[in-house]
């Protein structure tokens, strides 16, 4: 039982980032990007993007409660404005604009695919969030699981098209959209409950 609490923990908190970090929509991007490389040249970028991104969310998994120590920020504050911020990232992502290819190419050209399509502002806010919640060996465990995730999406981005086609992938990053809205209202209405503002 000892095992299976933490495990379940790091499955939750793997899933919500996932959602945050909502690889399909990075897809056309992706394959927009690596369309001149070869299989082999591609699969490096997959894994390159998956490092950095790996990297990225570790970082502020690390240093989350110390930056709202720093900044003086209490958690119930950082709660609604991450919460109002994933609402709005939700309805971006619903209206279709975010997932629009970019015009570089190679290793510089998926810098905006690890970040702001992948890394963004939500994804960072609630890593810090959930820095206050879990411990960090779940958090960390998450992180890797949920950049796991990303890097199967990538990886086999042209066969996930091809399989799913631009309507799926489109559809499935929907899903997504709703989840984070899920979660956005969840965020916002626990900071208004510690303020007293809302009832459970």
């Amino acid at each position: 039982m000892s095992f299976m609490e933490p495990a379940a923990q790091v499955l939750l908190v793997a899933a919500q980032l996932f959602a945050i970090l909502n690889p399909p929509s990075s897809i056309p991007a992706f394959l927009a990007i690596t369309e001149r490389e070869g299989a082999k040249a591609r699969a490096r970028l997959a894994r390159l993007t998956t490092w950095l991104v790996l990297a990225l969310m570790m970082a502020f998994a690390l240093t989350g409660n110390y930056l709202l120590a720093a900044l003086g920020i209490s958690l119930e504050s950082l709660k609604l404005g991450g919460g109002l911020l994933l609402l709005a990232l939700a309805l971006d992502m619903v209206l279709g604009s975010r997932q629009e290819g970019q015009d570089g190419r190679g290793e510089a050209g998926i810098v905006p695919v690890v970040t702001p399509l992948l890394v963004g502002p939500g994804t960072i806010t609630t890593l810090v969030i959930l820095s206050a919640y879990y411990s960090m060996p779940v958090l960390l465990a998450a992180v890797g699981v949920a950049a796991a995730a990303a890097y199967i999406c990538l990886r086999f981005s042209d066969l996930i098209i091809r399989l799913l086609g631009k309507m799926g992938v489109s559809a499935l990053s929907k899903l997504m959209a709703v989840l984070i809205a899920a979660m956005a209202c969840e965020m916002i209405h626990s900071a208004l409950l510690a303020w007293g503002i809302a009832r459970a």
